[in-house]
């Protein structure tokens, strides 16, 4: 069993890393619905209870007694991290990405996400059980505490630097590749389901799957990114081949179509990643991800934070040029942008 230790980040999701955020009201609430349970008594069972780390909050019975007396008592989240470096192999509960980020890298942070349709009704109908929530699905949708949950857990972390991304829907397919990505045998479990729903899914009208729309446009964009990405990230595992992680980092409205700006990693090696910047066929520079990204040194995403890019555009090109941003190694496209003066 490998030495690493593990977050999970999650949507109520189940994995090695779950990412669980505080709702509006400072309650705290999993990124409901999306496989957590399963994954959490399986990683248990795997690793060991004396080596999983649960963080509910002060007041529940089940966080780890270092965390409470360190980091609600004492208040000092150091030692409570450096706690979990040394005794955990697993860490969960319902805690955000960035709170733990400092000890433990992304690459070691998993999560699942759920079709949003069906999270957010199975979400309500968890409240239902087990919170005694009286009110109507519709008034549910509403309540702020309540949308985007998904979106919510990642904190301002980004997606793509996720270790590992796993989709509800293919539940054992995600712990399948989760289990050779990191060289461990977690075993699949099926567990916290509703025992009264009596079919896969959740049969909702058209105007209940509107309102969920309309409240829950990130977690749509999220869901959305979250499938294609499953498909990248499974193709590099089954086939051994590097996984690049990337994305355009923030930049000055005034400075869009003009320039880029970007982050990419490669968690396999310590060599920032190469990158050809081309219109067309033809390239116009190489650039080396190795600026320093704040954001990548906060969540501990790789090489102390030391993953941007960036590059302006020549005056030479014309409005609305596409220029390429590709990965030299695997000459995959990484970016695309359109040059607008």
């Amino acid at each position: 069993m490998p030495n690493k230790n593990y977050i999970p980040i999650s949507t109520r999701i189940e994995h090695i890393n779950e990412i669980y955020v505080s709702t509006d009201d400072n309650q705290i609430a999993h990124i409901s619905k999306t496989a957590g349970s399963s994954f959490r008594v399986a990683a248990e069972r795997y690793f060991g209870k004396e080596h999983v780390f649960y963080d509910y909050g002060p007041k529940a019975n089940e966080t780890n007694p270092d965390i409470r007396t360190l980091d609600y008592e004492k208040r000092d989240r150091f030692s409570a991290g450096m706690k979990i470096v040394e005794k955990a192999k697993f860490l969960t509960g319902h805690i955000n990405h960035p709170k733990y980020a400092p000890f433990i890298p992304a690459k070691n942070a998993i999560t699942f996400v759920r079709d949003p349709i069906q999270q957010v009704r199975s979400h309500y109908e968890h409240f239902t059980r087990h919170h005694r929530y009286k009110r109507s699905f519709s008034e549910f949708v509403n309540e702020p505490r309540f949308k985007n949950v998904q979106y919510k857990a990642f904190q301002g972390t980004w997606p793509d630097a996720i270790g590992f991304i796993g989709l509800t829907e293919r539940y054992n397919e995600s712990l399948a590749l989760i289990n050779k990505m990191y060289s461990i045998d977690i075993q699949g479990l099926d567990i916290n389901k509703n025992t009264e729903k009596k079919s896969s899914s959740y049969e909702l009208s058209d105007e209940e799957i509107a309102l969920i729309k309309k409240h829950n446009k990130e977690d749509f964009k999220l869901y959305e990114y979250a499938l294609t990405r499953f498909e990248r990230q499974k193709l590099a595992i089954e086939s051994d081949s590097p996984f690049i992680r990337y994305g355009k980092t923030s930049m000055a409205t005034s400075h869009e179509g003009k320039m880029m700006k970007g982050w990419a990693a490669d968690y396999d090696s310590q060599a920032p990643v190469a990158i050809e910047v081309r219109v067309g066929k033809k390239k116009i520079v190489e650039l080396s991800a190795s600026e320093y990204r704040s954001t990548a040194n906060e969540r501990n995403v790789h090489r102390k934070g030391f993953v941007g890019f960036s590059f302006t555009y020549p005056k030479k090109l014309k409005d609305g040029t596409q220029v390429d941003f590709i990965i030299k190694r695997t000459d995959e496209v990484l970016l695309s942008d359109i040059v607008k003066s």
